[in-house]
């Protein structure tokens, strides 16, 4: 009975192991010995049930492939028909997608570094084996591939779905594009309604060459009502002379071949002003009657500053996608630049005085070209400042103060701030910058003395004044005045000021980006900008910024950065070497640090680590999978994931799409050693001891 149950319990002990999950094993090893040693470890194993096929040549592993499924490889580098990496490289390009764990009888760490790169999954020494390392080498490496494999057809299946979001997009736009056509035709139908109220009819007879106008030509033109002098002469007469050769042109045209006039033209006013004019006709003729021309004077000066600010923003936006690129690269390069110079003087504490002030004019340099790229990201996009509650008068006369003592004595400074003048949500500095910069040029455009004023009212905005200025809209503003007695602005010049880089100053006195900027920082705020100049009678710069009752007082900033305690921060960028002086810079401060080149490593280290990884640092522009993609994908396997976003372009637009798309903070790169701890110091949720080391 007893030998009756030992044999039932035997079979029940075979049936169960028979049970195991099989895992298939090709080995490619000539040392018979080696061979048997591997076998016999993976026999006794309990877990899981292994088969194990040996083959002693290359060619033999190569034409069993062919023919049979494994699991696993494991591959000697020392193999009679193939050696070295040579034989992992032959195995990769004819079974990719198998998983490789490589046997040599050296320890070389290089040549483990290099088998791993070139994508075996595991690098294990002969002499050093045992049981419990080599079946977790085996298993590693299963996974391993299975988990590549499967963030391979994830991103196979992101790409697809990209794909099918793009052309839903391109039917999108393109059904945008006929409602803004649409809409366009229906703007230009409006238009001519709204000069239907300036414009007026005229009758011209082409032989006798009288001329009868409509009592709403003559007020077009500023004469006095019945004042007209009645001939086709008196009319040419009133036109700009600057236009009025090629006028007189296009009516003898007109006459000769009886046909109607479509032109544009300025006009003189009495009171010296000028003016735009259209004439629209047609010719009638008839046996009975001279020929006449009958048609309409319209007043199209709105019109026509209309287009002129639409075509310099349409230059400017231009201009600032470019700017914004090239300012990004810049920034990419400033950053660990920044970075290093003040990281050096930490890590190397006995630097010769000289060395140090090396650094420190390194760093300044640094500084002043970060300052020069925000300036130019402030007419390219706007840029994103600390925006409170705002009394304008103030700042007023803050600058005020500045001006008295430093301007010239020649120079009038009057102000005319309104005591109940209202406030504005905006950021001091960005203001107190374009304030000045007016300043500036009002002084430099009075090298003999004058006056500038500064004033200060509060305005309303009605729909007729904003249908003059394109970023107008009706509504509550604060309006800042600024007006010199200076040289003015030529008319040519005015349509330019605005562009970048361009400056009537002499060489080496003027960047040309100040009003650039200024006219970034005021659209960033909601406001436009109205200029009148003539020369030799002075400028006048008119800022409108909108008004609020809303009082947001600043929020209290703790500058006092946390020890990182060994926290694990993740930090992705495409640019190695910020990466690395970030890395360096945060190591300083007791925290742990693991670096990613794009989204999908990022991704890969975070199924790895996704328990211990509570903060990444992610650059929104990368190639490939930027970083608005990564983060949704990260935070599949960690929802809990504190992400900062990371930019050398920190637009409003750019900061307000991060906050969108989840992100806790935002660091505008360069950015400096406190500005990159403090923003860490933020996430106070973060665990002070994850238990990881990146030492492996």
């Amino acid at each position: 009975m007893a030998r009756h149950r030992h044999i039932t319990d035997q079979s029940r002990t075979e049936s169960h192991l028979e049970q195991r999950p099989c895992v298939k094993v090709l080995l490619v090893e000539d040392n018979a010995a080696e061979a048997r040693l591997l076998q016999e470890i993976l026999k006794h194993t309990i877990e899981c049930r292994f088969q194990l096929v040996p083959v002693q040549r290359m060619r033999e592993a190569l034409a069993l492939l062919e023919s049979e499924a494994f699991d696993v490889v494991l591959l000697d580098l020392t193999l009679p028909d193939s050696a070295g990496l040579d034989s992992l490289n032959t195995m990769l390009r004819h079974s990719p997608n198998l998983p490789i764990v490589v046997l040599t009888n050296t320890n070389d760490d290089q040549l483990a570094i290099h088998a791993v790169r070139h994508g075996a999954q595991d690098y294990l020494v002969k002499r050093q084996i045992n049981p419990d390392t080599f079946i977790r080498s085996i298993r590693y490496a299963i996974e391993r591939k299975q988990a590549a494999e499967a963030l391979r057809e994830a991103n196979d299946i992101l790409e697809h779905r990209v794909q099918e979001r793009t052309r839903e997009l391109e039917t999108a736009n393109q059904r945008l594009q006929q409602e803004i056509d649409r809409a366009q035709k229906i703007q230009e139908r409006l238009e001519l309604a709204q000069k239907a109220a300036k414009m007026g009819s005229f009758e011209w007879n082409l032989h006798t060459q009288a001329m009868a106008w409509t009592g709403e030509v003559e007020a077009l033109y500023g004469l006095v009502p019945h004042s007209f002098g009645g001939t086709a002469a008196d009319w040419i007469a009133l036109i700009h002379p600057d236009d009025r050769a090629k006028i007189e042109q296009e009516c003898q045209s007109a006459i000769a071949q009886l046909h109607g006039l479509d032109i544009e033209f300025r006009i003189l006013q009495p009171n010296g002003s000028i003016r735009w004019i259209a004439v629209q006709s047609s010719v009638f003729a008839s046996e009975l009657n001279s020929p006449r021309m009958l048609g309409i004077h319209m007043d199209i000066t709105e019109k026509k500053q209309l287009e002129a600010q639409f075509f310099r923003a349409q230059r400017l936006d231009s201009l600032g996608t470019l700017a914004s690129g090239i300012a990004h690269d810049l920034n990419n390069i400033l950053t660990p630049i920044l970075a290093v110079t003040q990281l050096l003087p930490l890590k190397l504490p006995n630097l010769s005085d000289q060395n140090r002030v090396l650094l420190t004019t390194a760093e300044t340099s640094a500084r002043r070209g970060a300052d020069l790229v925000k300036q130019i990201l402030a007419f390219a996009r706007g840029v994103e400042g600390r925006r409170v509650s705002l009394q304008l008068r103030h700042v007023l006369r803050e600058i005020q103060h500045i001006i008295q003592p430093t301007f010239p004595k020649s120079i009038d400074l009057h102000t005319d701030i309104a005591p109940d003048l209202w406030t504005i949500t905006g950021d001091a500095t960005q203001i107190h910058q374009i304030l000045m910069n007016l300043c500036v040029n009002a002084r430099d455009a009075m090298p003999d003395g004058g006056a500038l004023t500064l004033k200060a009212e509060n305005v309303t905005i009605d729909a007729a004044i904003a249908r003059l200025h394109l970023e107008a809209q009706v509504g509550a503003y604060v309006l800042v005045t600024v007006t010199d007695t200076g040289s003015g602005i030529t008319p040519d010049n005015l349509q330019r000021i605005f562009d970048p880089f361009f400056t009537t100053k002499d060489i080496g006195k003027g960047t040309g980006l100040g009003l650039s900027a200024l006219l970034g920082i005021v659209r960033s705020h909601g406001g436009f900008v109205d200029v009148h100049s003539q020369i030799n009678q002075g400028s006048q710069f008119k800022i409108y910024l909108p008004a609020t009752s809303t009082i947001e007082p600043p929020a209290p900033l703790d500058s006092k950065p946390l020890s990182g305690e060994q926290t694990l921060i993740l930090i992705v960028d495409d640019e190695a070497a910020i990466c690395e002086t970030v890395q360096a810079t945060l190591l300083d401060y007791d925290y742990q640090v693991l670096t990613a080149a794009s989204g999908l490593a990022a991704i890969e280290l975070l199924t790895q680590y996704k328990t211990q990884i509570r903060t990444v640092l992610l650059d929104l522009m990368m190639p490939s999978l930027d970083g608005f993609a990564t983060l949704p994908l990260l935070r599949q396997w960690n929802p809990q994931l504190y992400a900062i976003a990371m930019s050398g372009v920190a637009s409003t637009e750019v900061v307000a799409q991060a906050e969108a798309h989840g992100f806790q903070g935002f660091l505008q790169k360069p950015f400096t050693t406190q500005d990159l701890v403090s923003i860490l110091s933020h996430d106070r949720a973060l665990p002070q001891n994850t238990g990881y080391s990146t030492e492996r």
